[in-house]
């Protein structure tokens, strides 16, 4: 990246510690990095979980038969641009240049990859509709982060690396953005989970029982509402996010439903399924008749309907085991719009399962939301709330496969292997 501009996004006391740091971290050769990242993937099988590493094509360039090995293994690989730097300081074109030089180097290398995610996160906003059509399947770029409660007594202890991250993420909000795949000029966009290992050891110091305490409040919250939970690393701190990894998937283990364990492409692969799933409704006296257009692994919940063939899921919801049902026909059992809902309102229902009517019979829906309830909402955190708090019988898709209630993945930036990998990043024009 330009020098220039990488000093003056970061202040002199970040430059210093982040400089000792690295000097720990690395070694000249790529001896050390190689077998932390290499342990963490034998660690992570244990589990049966493979994580993804978005790694740069200049470190495929030099580290080819090692990466090669890493696929072997189950580990995706993802592009994260030829060089590390940020793309948001670079015009559109030049950004592209550096996502489809990449995907060059890996072909030459004979490395399989399906999305990417930039240096720093830093995707511009109009960078995915340049690009060639079915070059990826997905972009993980953009950042949501969780109020996780922090262990008493660690508050921000090195407020120069929490600053310089906090501008680098510019995360949005647990509050507000629901954490699940969205789609973004054709790609499906897959965001990331904050706080990251950076933030809790470098910015508050904390080691790997800090580490796990935090990502385990994180896997909680994201169950409890049945979305992702896309736990960003940096290989640089592989030892004592390792020991943490052990204790979220012991964790992850525990939780019912149960939490699927994927990577990216596995991900945005059950993103597309699930959207072509579909429901036909026919009437019959008084009476409705349901068939579901799905592949095996959907997930069919309903709640307030006695329905055989189907067993408890949750407090609320049963699992439906067969493709078709037969429910009375007032009220409906389905989730009912007005016409003219906002489109990006009704995308993003569609893509969380629901099965819409949005014709004559939508006010008949036992949950029905008008344009005014649809306009009062500030979020979508909000409207989902208000939807699954509505007491009335209700048939929908969930969000992940094989009845899973949430879904764990871990990914991280392989950024560097070496003190040469990371100093020569600097220098490209």
């Amino acid at each position: 990246m330009k020098l220039l501009q990488w000093y003056a996004q970061r202040d002199p006391a970040y430059i210093r510690q982040r400089a000792v740091a690295l000097r720990e971290r690395y070694g000249i050769t790529p001896v050390k990095a190689i077998r932390r990242v290499t342990n963490c993937v034998a660690l992570l099988a244990e589990y049966g979980c493979a994580p993804t590493f978005p790694t740069p094509g200049r470190v495929v360039e030099r580290h080819p038969d090692w990466i090669r090995l890493l696929q072997e293994r189950g580990a995706e690989i993802a592009v994260h641009g030829f060089d590390h730097v940020d793309l948001c300081a670079y015009p559109l074109e030049k950004g592209r240049q550096q996502l489809v030089r990449a995907t060059a180097a890996f072909d030459r290398h004979g490395i399989e990859w399906r999305g990417f995610r930039c240096p720093y996160l830093g995707c511009p906003e109009d960078l995915p509709a340049l690009l060639p059509p079915g070059l990826f399947d997905y972009s993980s770029n953009r950042a949501i982060e969780w109020d996780a409660s922090l262990p008493d007594g660690d508050g921000v202890k090195n407020q120069a690396v929490h600053e310089v991250l906090q501008r680098v993420y510019r995360p949005l909000s647990s509050r507000d953005a629901v954490s699940v795949p969205w789609s973004r000029a054709h790609i499906i966009e897959i965001p990331v989970t904050l706080p990251d290992d950076l933030t809790l050891h470098d910015g508050h110091q904390l080691g790997y029982e800090g580490l796990a305490e935090v990502w385990i409040r994180v896997l909680r919250a994201t169950h409890e509402r049945g979305e992702m939970f896309v736990l960003m690393y940096h290989p640089e701190l592989g030892e004592p996010c390792q020991r943490a990894f052990a204790a979220v998937l012991d964790e992850a283990a525990r939780l019912r439903p149960g939490v699927w364990l994927a990577r990216l492409r596995d991900i945005s692969g059950w993103w597309r399924e699930k959207d072509a799933f579909d429901a036909s409704i026919s009437s019959a006296d008084a009476s409705l008749n349901v068939s579901f257009a799905c592949s095996d692994r959907a997930t069919i919940l309903v709640k307030g309907l006695a329905t055989a063939g189907s067993e408890p899921w949750d407090d609320v919801y049963r699992q439906l085991r067969a493709r078709s049902l037969q429910v009375p026909a007032e009220p409906r059992p389905f989730l009912g719009l007005p016409a003219n809902a906002p489109p990006h309102r009704v995308t993003f229902l569609r893509e969380q399962g629901y099965i819409l009517d949005m014709g004559e019979t939508a006010p008949r829906c036992a949950t029905y939301l008008d344009a005014t309830v649809l306009d009062r909402m500030a979020s979508d955190v909000d409207l989902i709330s208000l939807i699954e708090a509505s007491p009335g019988p209700l048939i929908r898709y969930w969000r992940w496969p094989d009845g899973a209630r949430s879904v764990l993945s871990i990914t991280g930036d392989l950024d560097a292997v070496s003190l040469l990998d990371y100093t020569t990043r600097l220098f490209v024009r």
